[in-house]
């Protein structure tokens, strides 16, 4: 075992957490937005996203310009209401514990005259679209029942802890500070909704080559566990002074996560590797750090980091740079360190929860924030080996079997299965499945398997293994000869097995139809490139038929790349 494992795992013994996974997330595209489509979809791949937890929003172009600003009804009416109808149609409820949104969405909830009082997108979710006083807002007095500390209304430093373990609680017999009982029973219900951006390419935003740079700085920082390169920035200005007193304690927890911080009065120009900055300034040349880490977090504590109309740094520098996250406020929120990402953010990070994670457990008001990067890194989490056995093809009830492997020795595992995105066996000691086929229609399927620690930290990992499910004699297949019949269009012809044959066929990306025909010999399917987006993307074939079973075929994967002008 690394003697990196194994220096994290003994500075864990204090805590009790698994770092979010991406069936836990619901993703938000914009359909009428080209970048945002093919961010959203690059996503998908990178971090293997449910395409069932995707959910695609139609928020027009001067929404999302601009100052990319909404008014809390275009809020409720464009994004809440019809991503909320989503959630509860596909049954994700009691799944979904974060939203992630794609590029090109508004930033900024305009809900008082007064900018100081106004939200971030990320805020109004967070708070379920229910915001609370804004002057309490304003003041940062508003305070987020995952932060975990210490500020001067939480004294206490909280251990890291994901979000589903906020949601549940930790028991009725753990013992928590007095200033937290609801750690005991959980949030449930009641447990905000936080969220992250891919990214912002807007007016003095990112161009979307960096966003989609990002996205694979986070993927390649999974489990790299960088042992230091943490420059807290200490200076003379407001904007550094007022969240000083952090950085020595943070420096401390580190050090006994075996990860070196160090607290400066100079910039870390010329620095390799590095993990993360924290600082105040109202300029920054980011380009002046040689090179940023894999999963690095930067960020500045400015008035206008977020509020690209303004002058000053935008947080959009770092990621230009070589960071995979950053925060900033979309209004003047003042040197109010509640407002900003603490420096305990670093220790939430070493303690193996996802960038998005960390992030909430730092910022004690975050409902003026934008969190933008890939909000599943996870440089410290523990590596977890996961495969499931079985059959490729089954006729009749078949049992699956999930074997998860640590570099731990004596790590017990919980187990929960899902077919086709949606949650079939909740977690337990159980590391099998059941496949009872009247519940399962003929054809493609997807299984998969997630397996967590019941260790101090419950570090997971996934693994999908695609089924053919035979017992009905029902098949669907597509040709592998595409006709073009226009400039984006292709139309394709499907072979359908078996006696019987449906009443129609479907093109399905996703839960999205992309075309529907009355199921006849020479039946075409039109596939339309501008639906998909540019980027990875997956099509299947689907046969429906009059006892209403839906059977699929074998996926069709393939990349999207429109020529400049299309």
């Amino acid at each position: 075992m690394p003697k990196r494992w194994i220096a994290l795992l003994l500075a864990l013994m204090t805590s009790s957490v698994f770092a979010q996974m991406p069936h836990e997330v619901l993703l938000l595209v914009n359909k009428q937005s080209a970048a945002s489509m093919l961010t959203a979809n690059t996503y998908v791949e990178a971090r293997k996203i449910p395409r069932r937890n995707v959910v695609y929003l139609d928020v027009p172009e001067h929404l999302y310009s601009g100052s990319a600003t909404v008014t809390p009804e275009e809020f409720t009416w464009l994004i809440w209401e019809p991503a909320k109808l989503v959630v509860k149609e596909r049954g994700l409820e009691d799944q979904i514990l974060a939203w992630v949104y794609s590029v090109d969405f508004p930033i900024r909830v305009e809900t008082d005259s007064n900018d100081r009082k106004q939200m971030s997108v990320a805020g109004m979710t967070f708070m379920r679209n229910k915001p609370p006083s804004m002057s309490m807002v304003e003041e940062g007095k508003f305070l987020s029942k995952l932060f975990a500390g210490p500020n001067e209304r939480l004294k206490v430093n909280l251990n890291a802890m994901s979000l589903g373990m906020r949601k549940r609680g930790l028991g009725p017999e753990a013992e928590v500070p007095p200033e937290t009982p609801w750690l005991r029973d959980g949030l449930g219900e009641k447990a905000p909704l936080p969220s992250m951006s891919l990214g912002y390419i807007g007016e003095k935003g990112n161009d979307i080559d960096t966003v989609l740079a990002t996205i694979g700085r986070g993927l390649r920082s999974d489990h790299r566990g960088p042992r230091g390169g943490v420059y807290f920035v200490a200076t003379d200005d407001v904007r550094s002074k007022c969240r000083e007193w952090q950085f020595y304690p943070a420096v401390n927890e580190l050090g006994q996560r075996g990860i070196k911080a160090t607290v400066t009065t100079n910039f870390p120009a010329g620095a390799s590797d590095v993990m993360g900055v924290l600082m105040g300034a109202e300029t920054v040349d980011t380009s002046k750090i040689k090179s940023f880490a894999p999963g690095a977090m930067a960020e500045h504590l400015t008035s206008w980091s977020a509020e690209f109309q303004k002058p000053q740094t935008k947080m959009t520098d770092w990621l230009k740079a070589g960071a995979t996250g950053s925060a900033g406020a979309v209004v003047e929120p003042y040197s109010n360190p509640n407002k900003f990402p603490s420096a305990r953010f670093f220790v939430m990070y070493a303690s193996g929860c996802t960038m998005l994670e960390s992030f909430y457990q730092s910022i004690a008001c975050p409902l003026q924030s934008l969190l933008i990067g890939d909000p599943l890194a996870k440089p410290y989490a523990v590596p977890i080996g996961l495969k499931i056995l079985g059959a490729d093809s089954i006729e009749n009830d078949f049992t699956y079997l999930a074997a998860a492997s640590a570099p731990v020795g004596g790590a017990e595992f919980s187990y929960s299965f899902m077919l086709d995105g949606k949650e079939i066996q909740p977690a337990s000691d159980k590391n099998s499945v059941h496949l009872l086929l009247n519940h399962v229609s003929d054809g493609w399927h997807e299984l998969r398997a997630v397996a967590r620690v019941r260790h101090l930290v419950e570090f997971s990992a996934s693994a999908d293994k695609p089924i053919m499910v035979n017992r009905m004699g029902r098949s669907i297949t597509v040709s592998p000869n595409l006709a073009k019949v226009g400039k984006h269009e292709h139309a394709l012809k499907v072979e359908i097995g078996g006696r019987e044959q449906p009443g129609k066929i479907k093109l399905v990306s996703g839960e999205r139809t992309l075309d529907e025909k009355v199921f006849a010999a020479d039946a075409e399917l039109v596939l339309d490139e501008l639906m998909l987006g540019e980027g990875p993307n997956r099509v299947r074939a689907v046969a429906v038929y009059a006892d209403g079973m839906e059977v699929s075929s074998a996926p069709m994967t393939f990349g999207i790349k429109f020529n400049t002008g299309d």
